[in-house]
Protein backbone atom coordinates (compact mmCIF):
# COMPACT_ATOMS: atom_id res chain seq x y z
CA UNK A 1 0.00 0.00 0.00
CA UNK A 2 1.36 3.41 -0.96
CA UNK A 3 0.96 5.83 1.97
CA UNK A 4 1.40 9.53 1.36
CA UNK A 5 1.89 11.99 4.17
CA UNK A 6 1.97 15.75 3.86
CA UNK A 7 1.89 18.31 6.65
CA UNK A 8 0.17 21.69 6.76
CA UNK A 9 1.36 24.50 9.02
CA UNK A 10 -2.15 25.91 9.47
CA UNK A 11 -5.48 24.05 9.55
CA UNK A 12 -8.70 26.02 10.00
CA UNK A 13 -11.84 24.25 11.16
CA UNK A 14 -15.13 26.03 11.61
CA UNK A 15 -18.87 25.70 11.60
CA UNK A 16 -21.11 26.14 8.57
CA UNK A 17 -24.79 25.74 9.35
CA UNK A 18 -25.07 22.66 11.53
CA UNK A 19 -21.74 21.17 10.40
CA UNK A 20 -19.27 21.48 13.26
CA UNK A 21 -15.57 21.14 12.59
CA UNK A 22 -15.77 21.43 8.82
CA UNK A 23 -12.42 22.01 7.10
CA UNK A 24 -12.23 25.62 5.90
CA UNK A 25 -8.56 26.06 5.01
CA UNK A 26 -5.11 24.52 4.92
CA UNK A 27 -2.10 26.76 4.90
CA UNK A 28 1.63 27.02 4.79
CA UNK A 29 3.66 29.58 6.72
CA UNK A 30 7.15 30.86 5.92
CA UNK A 31 8.87 33.59 7.89
CA UNK A 32 12.02 34.34 5.85
CA UNK A 33 11.01 33.03 2.40
CA UNK A 34 9.14 34.70 -0.43
CA UNK A 35 6.37 32.26 -1.26
CA UNK A 36 5.66 31.09 -4.82
CA UNK A 37 3.31 28.90 -6.84
CA UNK A 38 5.09 25.76 -5.65
CA UNK A 39 3.68 26.42 -2.18
CA UNK A 40 0.16 26.71 -3.61
CA UNK A 41 0.60 23.50 -5.60
CA UNK A 42 1.68 21.70 -2.41
CA UNK A 43 -1.47 22.92 -0.63
CA UNK A 44 -3.60 21.64 -3.52
CA UNK A 45 -1.93 18.22 -3.15
CA UNK A 46 -2.76 18.23 0.57
CA UNK A 47 -6.40 19.03 -0.19
CA UNK A 48 -6.52 16.28 -2.84
CA UNK A 49 -5.01 13.77 -0.40
CA UNK A 50 -7.52 14.71 2.31
CA UNK A 51 -10.39 14.38 -0.17
CA UNK A 52 -9.15 10.94 -1.25
CA UNK A 53 -9.22 9.93 2.44
CA UNK A 54 -12.86 10.95 2.80
CA UNK A 55 -12.45 14.42 4.30
CA UNK A 56 -15.02 16.94 3.08
CA UNK A 57 -12.89 19.60 1.36
CA UNK A 58 -15.76 21.29 -0.48
CA UNK A 59 -15.50 24.44 1.68
CA UNK A 60 -11.71 24.37 2.09
CA UNK A 61 -9.26 26.69 0.42
CA UNK A 62 -5.50 27.15 0.49
CA UNK A 63 -3.78 30.00 2.35
CA UNK A 64 -0.17 31.18 2.40
CA UNK A 65 1.29 33.12 5.32
CA UNK A 66 4.61 34.91 4.82
CA UNK A 67 6.81 37.37 6.65
CA UNK A 68 8.86 37.94 3.47
CA UNK A 69 6.10 38.30 0.88
CA UNK A 70 4.81 36.59 -2.25
CA UNK A 71 6.05 36.40 -5.82
CA UNK A 72 4.03 37.95 -8.68
CA UNK A 73 2.56 34.61 -9.84
CA UNK A 74 1.20 33.87 -6.38
CA UNK A 75 -0.23 37.41 -6.16
CA UNK A 76 -1.92 36.79 -9.52
CA UNK A 77 -3.41 33.54 -8.17
CA UNK A 78 -4.77 35.54 -5.23
CA UNK A 79 -6.40 38.05 -7.58
CA UNK A 80 -8.13 35.11 -9.34
CA UNK A 81 -9.48 33.89 -5.97
CA UNK A 82 -7.32 30.76 -5.93
CA UNK A 83 -5.53 31.41 -2.63
CA UNK A 84 -5.66 33.64 0.44
CA UNK A 85 -2.38 35.46 1.08
CA UNK A 86 -1.58 36.73 4.57
CA UNK A 87 1.41 39.04 4.92
CA UNK A 88 2.54 40.80 8.08
CA UNK A 89 0.26 43.79 7.53
CA UNK A 90 -2.79 41.59 7.11
CA UNK A 91 -1.77 39.39 10.02
CA UNK A 92 -1.34 42.27 12.47
CA UNK A 93 -3.83 44.82 11.13
CA UNK A 94 -6.50 42.71 9.45
CA UNK A 95 -7.71 42.67 5.84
Amino acid sequence: MNRTSLEADVVVLGAIGQDQGILLSVGEAKWHKVMHLGHLQRLHRILELLKSRGVDTSQAGPACYSGAGFDPELRAAESRGEVVLVDLQRLYRGS
